[in-house]
């Protein structure tokens, strides 16, 4: 018998745990259901099975047992702010997430908006995180790890020839390099992912296995470049930024800091020329094969234990990129192409749609979506939609557009905040200033239908008005940020 000490010793622990974790499921899965996320940084939609030229068999496989989403967006066109929306299930504005040198939902939110990893583990889930997937921070316990996430020794670079001699220094843009793929940091992810499914099969579990690569400086195995014929790459166009664009819209971008093979810069007055380009698409193509080869490799050990049959397998780029399209390379716009990632899932036991969907939908939407597939509510703070309606055919339209939004990297307009609305037919875009009680201070409008590519501003066009204003409403509706 409990002494009556012991007894509310007793009851005061279960009441705190479910104060400070409200969110447990009550019950217990109907199933015995997994998640292997895999996420990839840096990916355009390059593959084979979204039209590109990426040598991809094994995404392209997987693409054919999965629902593949044309139209997948993502809340922050950069790493870090973009993967604590995905973790989180929040937006920025909700979230406060807005550098990568912020905390992704620091550890004294986890009991309010608990991340996927702190949701899962609390039901009953083993978690591992495995390569990149916050962006530096998420590695307390609060997050709800099992084990301390892992990371690769050469995480940033892997490099394997070329050494960084000072902070200052330019460094390559790419380095294909004549050595095993096991040098390379994004392999020892992919060993790690698969030792933890041989251990943990009979397990409930949730496995993020993170890649670094494409992100720049884009470095491969000689084996990857190799299967690309270099004459027959090609530079992308159009080679310039859309007429009316905002002139101090995007001046920053990444390739600033590096420098190609002969130790130039790629600086604003110094950009690459054809064949810097081409030789830079080639290595990001190369990039993207070796991880499809990591990709394979996973997916062949998750296939020999037996656990393809109820595993939730997602795969997820961060964020688009531009390969000198519209005068650009890497991120950091609201156009199209940074903001347009991929985005593959498969269900296993639920009959769900094996082809390319073109409804709109947003990185929040990732967590609701496998909360429903693992049999667990989803928790109330989260500012996505489950797609297994849609998926399943169950919802035909789907969203009426996809929000996101940037602050620009250049201290002189770091005050300001871009939204972005992605219509079936337009990509709308507000200029805010956040020092004047959100105050619009300017606008851009894109007809995709005519202009694609996004070649043309066409917010001033007469018309234009009324498809104007249908999005000004669509914004200022669901992200309430009329200043």
């Amino acid at each position: 018998m409990l002494s009556r000490r012991k007894f509310l010793s007793l009851t005061s622990a279960v009441a705190a745990h479910l104060f400070f974790a409200p969110w447990l499921n009550a019950s217990k899965n109907a199933q015995k259901r997994n998640l292997l996320f895999l996420a990839i940084d840096d990916l355009r939609p390059v593959m084979g099975c979204y039209g590109g030229k990426a040598i991809t068999p094994n995404i392209d496989k997987f693409s054919a047992s999965a629902t593949t989403f044309s139209h997948h967006y993502v809340q922050w066109p950069v790493c870090g702010p973009s993967r604590a929306a995905l973790m989180s299930g929040l937006r920025p504005d909700t979230s406060g997430v807005y550098q990568n040198s912020q905390a992704n939902i620091t550890s004294k939110h986890q009991d309010k908006w608990p991340a996927m990893s702190r949701y899962f583990y609390d039901n009953g889930y083993k978690t591992f995180s495995f390569g990149k997937i916050y962006h530096g921070k998420g590695v307390a316990k609060s997050y709800g790890w099992s084990e301390k996430p892992w990371n690769p020794p050469s995480a940033w670079t892997c490099y394997v020839n070329f050494k960084r001699k000072k902070k200052s220094s330019w460094r390559p843009a790419y380095e294909i390099y004549d050595g095993p793929d096991n040098l390379h940091g994004d392999y020892q992810t992919a060993d790690k992912a698969i030792e933890k499914l041989e251990q943990n099969k009979n397990n409930l579990f949730c496995i993020f296995a993170g890649f670094y690569k494409p992100h720049l400086p884009f470095v491969a195995p000689k084996k990857y470049w190799d299967m690309y014929d270099h004459d027959k790459i090609e530079r992308l166009k159009p080679m310039e930024m859309p007429a009316g664009v905002i002139d101090h819209a995007y001046k920053y971008s990444e390739l600033h800091s590096y420098g190609d093979q002969k130790g130039s810069m790629f600086s604003k007055e110094n950009r690459p020329d054809d064949e810097d380009a081409i030789n830079l698409t080639h290595a990001y193509y190369a990039s993207v094969s070796f991880i499809d080869a990591q990709i394979g490799r996973i997916f062949k050990h998750l296939d020999e234990l037996g656990l393809s049959e109820n595993t939730a397998v997602v795969i997820w780029g961060d964020h688009g990129f531009h390969l000198g399209d519209q005068a650009r390379w890497a991120k950091h716009t609201q156009l199209e192409n940074d903001m347009r990632s991929p985005l593959m899932i498969r269900l296993p036991g639920i009959e769900h749609k094996k082809q390319t969907l073109n409804n709109l939908v947003e990185t929040v939407d990732i967590y609701p979506t496998v909360c429903e597939y693992l049999g667990l509510a989803a928790p109330k703070h989260l500012d996505g939609t489950s797609l297994v309606p849609v998926m399943t055919g169950k919802d035909k339209t789907g969203k009426e557009a996809a929000f996101s939004q940037y602050s620009p990297v250049p201290k002189e307009h770091s005050y300001l905040m871009i939204y972005s609305a992605r219509t079936r037919h337009y990509r709308y875009i507000q200029w805010r200033d956040t020092n004047d009680n959100n105050k619009l201070i300017d606008e851009e409008l894109y007809d995709l239908r005519d202009f694609p590519a996004e070649t043309k501003n066409v917010v001033k066009e007469p018309e234009y008005k009324s498809a104007l204003k249908n999005c000004r409403d669509i914004m200022n509706k669901h992200l309430k940020i009329e200043g």
